[in-house]
């Protein structure tokens, strides 16, 4: 067969069928609002910004080095140690195009045919699919609404096996905006400390969107004894509102990095270099443009919830960090609308409601839970509240 046969088991992207028909809509004149985001509405601070154009000026824009510019990584080593109380030196850091490109590094370097990767559930869209085209196993970990999505430690034990290689967290969590908390991380220390073949993956990309402040903050402050296996993921995207100029790095031991090193020289290369001149200003930002940061996405979410409130049948946990909400619509399934269409899932409601109201929200079950949705409240307070209006019409027409 001429295609690879890792393709044939990746799962097409049900975020993708969404986006593309909104895009669609939108061509034909629809006015769509989008609450499918996974990314701020909001300009990176006026610093950052300038100094791109600096770069770009003074013509600073050749190749960088395959790890990453010396002096971003040097700031990112402050910031480990400033921020997380962590020692990281600069060889122990890459810097890539985007975390997404960090954590595909460090599984398509690590990973053999039939390794097990433990996922948490509801998890990032791509985490499974990444390793399955690194050909590992994911092995799916379901947490649930009823304990606000924290880590079930005694299932979390039943499901590692000596096939077991990573095990991935991601805190605050994508999509349902749920913190870790210490004693949960306390307790998977304790049983990684039994397992010392298992690694962990820890993606921090909303590290900085936290609401609630739990310290220490990863798992790595819990039980030092575990950095010789963990990789820290982080990058620019969400919190500095640098989404398209695909920034990310990673922290870990020195032999995992340089095996990282070896996958992007000959895939990459180098991330942007305009973006990583622009990275170490980003880094030298003050707490107040983050507390500034929470302040309006705090506000956001409070009128998203009070919004979501007022639709019967949907069900929502408060959410922790990151900036999006994650309802259940079990409530609905198996129902009609009025034109006699079954919601017969998640993706039939999200396709319905868009083709119907125009609203954009991503189906749960990309994210390994059905039956529900995605709202990301990273938009305008007017268009939260217009989009859940015209999402309580839809709902409401359902029966």
């Amino acid at each position: 067969m001429f295609f690879s046969y890792k393709i044939k088991d990746v799962t097409p992207s049900k975020t993708s069928m969404i986006s593309d028909l909104a895009s669609k809509l939108k061509r034909e004149g629809k006015e769509i609002i989008s609450m499918a985001a996974g990314e701020l509405d909001l300009s990176p601070e006026k610093n950052i910004k300038s100094k791109a154009i600096e770069v770009i000026k003074n013509g600073n824009t050749k190749y960088a080095p395959v790890s990453g510019l010396e002096e971003l990584k040097e700031a990112i080593s402050r910031k480990l140690m400033d921020e997380n109380s962590l020692s990281y030196p600069t060889d122990h850091i890459i810097v890539s195009n985007g975390g997404k490109q960090v954590i595909y590094n460090a599984l398509v370097s690590t990973i053999n045919p039939g390794d097990e990767v433990i996922i948490i559930s509801p998890y990032w869209v791509s985490y499974p699919e990444m390793v399955k085209l690194c050909g590992g196993v994911p092995k799916i970990l379901k947490s649930d609404r009823e304990s606000n999505y924290q880590i079930n430690v005694e299932k979390l034990k039943k499901i590692i096996s000596k096939k077991t290689k990573w095990l991935i967290i991601n805190s605050p969590n994508n999509p349902t905006g749920t913190v870790y908390s210490p004693e949960t991380l306390r307790k998977i220390a304790e049983i990684l400390t039994e397992h010392s073949k298992i690694w962990v993956l820890s993606d921090e990309i909303y590290e900085k969107l936290n609401f609630i402040h739990h310290s220490p903050r990863n798992i790595v402050n819990i039980q030092k004894a575990l950095k010789k296996r963990v990789l820290l993921v982080n990058g620019f995207s969400k919190s500095y509102c640098m989404t398209g100029w695909r920034l990310g790095y990673g922290a870990g031991p020195k032999r995992l990095i340089r095996s990282m090193l070896k996958v992007q020289s000959q895939s990459t290369s180098a991330a942007n270099t305009i973006a990583q001149f622009a990275g170490v200003d980003a880094l030298e930002l003050s707490d107040s443009s983050f507390s500034d940061l929470l302040t309006i996405l705090k506000r956001r979410q409070k009128i998203m919830l009070k919004e979501i409130q007022k639709i019967n049948g949907l069900l929502t946990n408060r959410p922790e960090g990151a900036f999006y909400i994650f309802p259940s619509i079990n409530f609905f399934i198996g129902k009609k609308l009025m034109d006699g269409t079954v919601i017969k899932d998640d993706l039939v409601f999200c396709k319905e409601l868009l083709k119907r109201k125009n609203i954009a929200v991503v189906p749960g079950s990309s994210f390994g839970e059905k039956n529900c949705i995605r709202l990301s409240y990273a938009l305008k307070a007017k268009d939260i509240i217009l989009a859940c209006n015209k999402m309580k019409e839809f709902c409401d027409s359902i029966e």
